[in-house]
């Protein structure tokens, strides 16, 4: 058999024994032998602990991926693939910032411009506050709008919601935390406003100058920036789980959406977006998204986080925060209902790694999120974590809502069977139940005031369920209760009172 022939052979036999979904490593990548492998295995483990149906990562270079893996299934329960798109989340806001310098790049848009000279109906905090708000602090997250913000605006999913400039006026009401400039707190809401503002500077709808500006120059041909460019993606619902079972039930994109957390794509599409911030803002063809101070502004910090935390943030990035190895790392996170995504890069050895899920939920968010954070810590050459958040918190929610639930419709039946018979009422557990009625009213109150009804049922449903459920079966109980002490208290009374006569002195009514 002749030489050349083997060496083929050999070859293929190589190529088809690679593992499926993985890129073959780059020539000379700085990545150890067995590093991939070990993140793999990690990614894994999360994977079955958290039960994420389907998930993607990649280990990018300046030039693409270099590793790459695919598991699981997708919403449809179709094999997930390098081609399956997710949705990213707040990994949306560094493509937003980066759309937004190429309009400072070309003297369209200037960072300390004032928001109401482009939005004229900005009025958060009053016309005095509104009128010092810069492009600048809604990047760096310091315009002075607090975090629940982001429920007032974010996260409208049907067909008639109104667009980002009408939802600034929710903005009108909301308590300003400080002067602008003065105080970090994140909020999707300042990237609502930012889409607002380059719609006024574009005339355009901000998908539009998004994929212009950066999706198509950086090579995420695939990506989603709507609700038309998802259903032509055939973007498939991702998974929360209801009580502990992950579902299928997150489903829709919010059209205005896209600054803050509504961008999707691919794999091959998020790791295009990290090839390109490697190559500091360079296309794959040379042409310039990004100039060089561009993306020194965005990775530079502006405001340390008022917890006191290291964690700095620039126009759109995360910046250091981290433990080392990744203490140098320009990163970010995101979800959306049902889905999650994370960027990190690692500029020491001119690396990235992209991951996206198909599960997400805010009470087991640190969970979810580890898969991401110990795979870059790998990667960054540190030691797989040993231990990781847990989803207790969402257990301990949700299935304490629900035997909370259970057990007093158990009551109400009760309660029920209580009135048709006379018998003694003891008042201890008559208090107690009706104090326990209310629990649920109280606690569904508390966070409807906190986060809004369409926020509770967007990104906790089964524990909204539950809580509604409580709500209705606890009011149920203390009506009982009370209507018991009442039927009992008549029916111990003398004759006369239970009439509405007047009671002799000497007692009750003795016919002659």
């Amino acid at each position: 058999m002749p030489r050349s022939f083997r060496c083929a052979a050999a070859t293929a036999l190589l190529l088809c024994l690679l593992p499926l979904g993985q890129a073959p490593a780059a020539a000379g990548s700085p990545v150890p032998p067995g590093r991939f492998a070990a993140i793999d295995t990690y990614v894994r483990e999360r994977m079955e602990a958290t039960r994420t149906p389907g998930l993607a990562y990649a280990v990018v270079g300046p030039d693409g991926p270099v590793h790459s893996r695919a598991w699981g299934t997708d919403g449809h329960g179709e094999r997930v693939t390098a081609e399956t798109p997710f949705l990213w989340g707040s990994v949306a806001k560094p493509i937003t910032a980066s759309s937004v310098m190429t309009l400072v790049q070309d003297g369209r848009l200037g960072l300390d411009d004032r928001v109401v000279e482009h939005v004229p109906g900005f009025r958060f905090g009053g016309t005095d506050h509104a009128s010092r708000v810069s492009v600048r602090h809604l990047l760096e997250q310091t315009a002075g709008l607090p975090e629940s913000a982001t429920f007032e605006v974010a996260d409208c999913v049907d067909a008639d919601c109104p667009g980002a400039a009408e939802r600034v006026a929710e903005l009108d009401d909301v308590r300003p935390l400080g002067p602008p400039g003065s105080t970090y707190a994140y909020t999707s809401a300042n990237y609502l406003v930012l889409a607002a503002v380059v719609e006024s500077v574009t005339g355009r709808p901000f998908a539009d100058h998004l994929r212009d500006s950066v999706l198509r120059p950086a090579g995420m041909h695939g990506s989603v920036a709507d609700r038309a460019s998802a259903r032509r993606r055939g973007l498939p619902p991702g998974h929360q789980l209801l009580w502990g079972v992950p579902s299928a039930v997150a489903d829709g994109v919010d059209d205005a959406g896209a600054a803050y957390g509504y961008t999707g794509g691919d794999l091959n599409d998020l790791a295009a977006f990290a090839s390109l911030q490697l190559r500091s803002g360079r296309a794959g063809d040379g042409a310039t998204v990004l100039t060089p101070e561009s993306v020194r502004l965005m990775r530079r910090s502006a405001r340390l986080q008022p917890s006191g935390a290291s964690t700095g943030y620039g126009l759109g990035w995360r910046v250091g925060g981290l433990e080392p190895p990744l203490d140098t790392a320009i990163w970010h996170t995101g979800a959306t209902p049902g889905y999650s995504a994370m960027v990190f890069l690692l500029p020491e050895s001119n690396l990235a790694l992209v991951l996206q899920q198909n599960l997400h939920g805010l009470l087991h968010d640190g969970a979810v999120m580890q898969a991401g954070f110990g795979a870059a810590r790998i990667l960054a050459g540190g030691t797989a974590p040993t231990d990781a958040p847990s989803a207790a918190t969402y257990h301990a929610t949700i299935w304490g809502l629900t035997v909370l639930a259970l057990g007093l419709l158990i009551q109400a039946f009760h309660s029920v069977r209580l009135l048709r018979r006379p018998a003694p009422l003891r008042t201890t557990p008559t208090v107690l139940w009706s104090l326990a009625g209310t629990l649920p009213a109280v606690l569904l109150a508390t966070a409807l005031a906190l986060v809004g009804p369409r926020a509770l049922w967007m990104w906790t449903p089964d524990v909204f369920a539950a809580l509604c459920g409580a709500t209705v079966v606890g009011t149920a109980v203390t009506a009982l209760r009370v209507a018991l002490a009442y039927t009992r208290r008549q029916r111990n009374a003398p004759d006369g009172s239970r009439r509405g006569e007047p009671v002799p002195a000497g007692g009750a009514h003795h016919r002659p």
